[in-house]
């Protein structure tokens, strides 16, 4: 297969998405009309209407669809296992359990007018997900196993459900509603301001990420390979720690826990490509995460019954790719 010119076609047709995230939605809008606003052109509510509602939402699926799809496949790489994601870590789980605290004790301890703060609920995420990622850091120097680090991040996992579950108990049903609508995911709804900040975190965690690729492309050959090579494999272990959990912070806090993206689309980038090129499935894991992100982007807005929440789109997507790499890797996952 010839990989560049696919490669190319794939962002041809990526940018093609991108331009029709625009233009589909309640209101349809023409490509010339979309020129039109970026000409400064159009009158004002179309301008905001693409501006400030339809450029964020498909700047946010961009963002999400680099960070969870890079995050996966660092993951993945890291454990020697198709089914790591970017939750396998708890960090997830503890932005979830920050938001939770948020929203279920602010409204008992009489702060509940701090919730129509929209930086509240990004902060009270990313605030849990660094929680975590610190833990786990403070952890990953005393554990050599990278096995054993999973087993951890599951357990930090567990106890996040656990007080969540204990909040929900006793929650009103009114706060679990908005606990759920949070858990569905969105992509729309920040601001300029909140989307500056969200770039900033994910090109830091991909910046961070591409100083591991030598190291994980050594790894392939085995620990003892890599260490003859002169890799420091505590060293990349704790770099695509960060890396990662800078990428599925952000992401968890300024789009909420969306699920399968980061588990589905590496697993499909190895099965078209079948490389052991580290580079060369980066870099399409990277584009085609941005394509899926912005198609599952557009398939929220034409569901004829309302905006569907993008976790629902990215669970039929991602389930039947998930029983796939059980049923194609049935010696190897455990």
């Amino acid at each position: 297969m010839k990989e560049k010119p696919l490669f190319f076609v794939l962002i041809a047709l990526t940018i093609l998405l991108f331009l029709l995230s625009l233009s589909v939605g309640k209101v349809a809008i023409s490509f010339s009309e979309i020129y039109q606003v970026f000409c400064g052109n159009a009158d004002e509510m179309l301008h905001n209407l693409v501006f400030n509602f339809r450029l964020t939402k498909s700047l946010t699926a961009l963002l999400v669809g680099i960070s969870l799809p890079i995050s996966g496949f660092l993951m993945q790489e890291l454990f020697k296992n198709p089914l790591a994601e970017p939750s396998v870590l708890g960090i997830t789980s503890m932005a979830s359990l920050g938001v939770a605290i948020v929203i279920f004790m602010f409204s008992i301890v009489g702060l509940e007018e701090y919730l129509n703060n929209p930086w509240m609920i990004i902060f009270a995420s990313f605030f849990g997900s660094i929680l975590a990622l610190v833990l786990i850091i403070s952890l990953s120097f005393r554990i050599k196993s990278s096995a054993s680090l999973v087993i951890i991040g599951f357990m930090i996992a567990g106890l996040a459900a656990a007080f969540i579950g204990i909040m929900q108990y006793f929650a009103p049903s009114e706060k679990i509603k908005s606990y759920l609508v949070w858990g569905f995911g969105s992509l729309s709804g920040l601001s300029w301001e909140q989307l500056g900040i969200f770039t900033l975190f994910v090109f830091s965690g991909i910046i961070i990420s591409l100083f591991t690729l030598k190291g994980i492309t050594a790894l392939l050959l085995g620990e003892k390979y890599a260490q003859s090579l002169g890799i420091n494999i505590k060293k990349m272990r704790l770099i695509i720690l960060i890396s990662t959990a800078l990428l599925t912070a952000s992401a968890t806090a300024f789009a909420g826990p969306i699920s399968f993206v980061g588990l589905a689309i590496p697993h499909i980038c190895r099965t078209l490509l079948k490389t052991g090129n580290m580079k060369v499935l980066y870099r399409w894991v990277f584009v085609t995460g941005i394509f899926f992100m912005l198609l599952f982007s557009i398939l929220t807005e034409i569901f004829p019954f309302g905006t569907l929440p993008i976790n629902i789109i990215t669970a039929l997507f991602g389930a039947p790719i998930v029983i796939s790499i059980l049923l194609n890797n049935k010696n190897e996952v455990r």
